[in-house]
C-alpha cells in the first residue's frame, strides 16, 4: 500500500478544497496538523462527524481552536446543509473538487453519502473499506474525491488506533490495553452504558465480563473477549 502522504499529496494536488473528516469523540486524536502545512493556501474544512455520540459542550471547545469547523452526524443526516453551505462559501461560485481525507472509520464515505442524499459510495463499519479513489458529483459545480482510509506512515500507536477505530477491534493486538485506555478517557459514559459502577479500568472490565457472562474456565472473567466487546460497541457507535 502507498504510504499516507503519497496518497494525501495526490489528493491535495487534485483538489481545490480539503475536507478532513474527524471523529467528534476524539478530535485531537483524529486531527492531522501537518495536513495544513502541506495544503498551503488551500482551505481545509474540519468536519466533526459522529456528533450524535458527543455532548455539544465538548465540541464547542474544539471549534475555538480551528477555522472552518462543521458539526455533522452523517448517520442522522444532521449538519449536511451547513457543510454544503460552507463548501459553497469557499468555492465562491467556481467549479471545485473537494478532497476527502481522514483516518479509517471516521465516516468519510458516510459524509459523502449524506451530502449526496443517497448512497453514492459504499460504506462499512470496518476500517479500510474504501479501496480506491472515487469522484462523486454533489451539485452542478461540486465534486468530492473520496480516498481509502490510510494511516500516517509514522503512526505506530496500536492502542490509539484501536481507540479511534482506525484499527478494527478484531485485529487489535492488545485489546485489554486499548479498552483500559478507552475507559480512562470515557469512564463515565462507558460505565453508564453497561450499568457498572465507576472504578479503575481493570475492575470495570471485570465487572462487565461478569455481568455479560464473558467468562473462561472456572468462571473467571475473560478479559480479552470483554475488551473486544467494549471496543466493538465503541467503534460501532453503540456507546454514546
Amino acid at each position: 500500500m502507498k504510504n499516507f502522504w503519497e496518497i494525501v499529496n495526490k489528493v491535495i494536488k487534485d483538489s481545490d478544497i480539503i475536507l478532513l473528516v474527524m471523529d467528534a469523540r476524539f478530535p485531537e486524536l483524529t486531527d492531522n496538523p501537518e495536513l495544513q502545512e502541506r495544503a498551503g493556501e488551500k482551505p481545509i474544512i474540519h468536519v466533526l462527524n459522529k456528533t450524535d455520540l458527543v455532548e455539544r459542550s465538548l465540541m464547542e471547545k474544539w471549534k475555538k481552536k480551528k477555522q472552518n469547523v462543521v458539526y455533522l452526524s452523517a448517520k442522522e443526516h444532521k449538519g449536511t446543509t451547513i457543510l454544503l453551505r460552507k463548501i459553497l462559501e469557499l468555492a465562491q461560485g467556481k467549479n471545485v473538487t473537494v478532497g476527502v481525507v481522514g483516518y479509517p472509520n471516521t465516516g468519510k464515505s458516510s459524509v459523502i453519502n449524506a451530502l449526496k442524499g443517497r448512497h453514492a459510495t459504499r460504506t462499512s463499519p470496518h476500517s479500510g473499506f474504501t479501496k480506491g479513489r472515487q469522484l462523486v458529483r454533489i451539485t452542478e459545480n461540486i465534486y468530492l474525491l473520496d480516498t481509502p482510509g490510510v494511516l500516517p506512515y509514522m503512526e505506530k500507536d496500536e492502542i490509539k488506533l484501536s481507540v479511534i477505530g482506525a484499527r478494527d477491534f478484531t485485529k487489535t493486538k492488545d485489546p485489554d490495553l486499548a479498552a483500559m485506555e478507552l475507559i480512562n478517557q470515557k469512564r463515565n459514559i462507558i460505565c453508564k452504558h453497561y450499568g457498572i459502577k465507576e472504578g479503575n479500568a481493570e475492575k470495570i472490565i471485570k465487572e462487565i465480563a461478569l455481568k455479560y457472562k464473558k467468562l473462561g474456565k472456572g468462571g473467571i472473567a475473560n478479559i480479552d473477549a470483554t475488551a473486544r466487546m467494549i471496543l466493538k460497541d465503541w467503534q460501532k457507535g453503540k456507546i454514546s
